[in-house]
């Protein structure tokens, strides 16, 4: 009896352990994102691009962190000077026993000072 509590231990470890593995990547890429995300409205705030411009510009820096976007994805809204950047997607994970999508939405806004 001993080692069949032992054996369910172990396995619902390893459960979780796999489980983690599984779902850790999505939420890594969407952190590193959102730091890029700030940091492109920042600096995008003081040039003189298009709102498509901008949304080109967040899709490949999306690219370079691992996370898929596609235009209608994008949100941009440029007025003057200020930058809003909106970005809402989702992202499948699959997991054997139960497939798993996570949606995330992010916003970073800047003004010139």
């Amino acid at each position: 009896m001993e080692k069949l509590k032992g054996l369910i231990a172990l396995l619902v470890v390893v459960a979780l352990i796999y489980v983690a593995w599984s779902l850790i990547p999505a939420y890594w890429y969407n952190y590193q994102f959102k730091d890029d995300l700030d940091e492109l409205a920042r600096r995008l705030s003081y040039t003189n691009k298009s709102e498509e411009d901008i949304k080109d510009v967040v899709i490949k820096k999306a690219a370079s962190d691992n996370v898929a976007l596609s235009d209608d994805e994008v949100t941009v809204i440029k007025a003057g000077a200020e930058v809003s950047l909106t970005v809402k997607y989702r992202v499948h994970v699959d997991i054997i026993v139960h497939p798993v999508d996570l949606d995330f939405a992010l916003v970073s806004y800047n003004k010139r000072i």
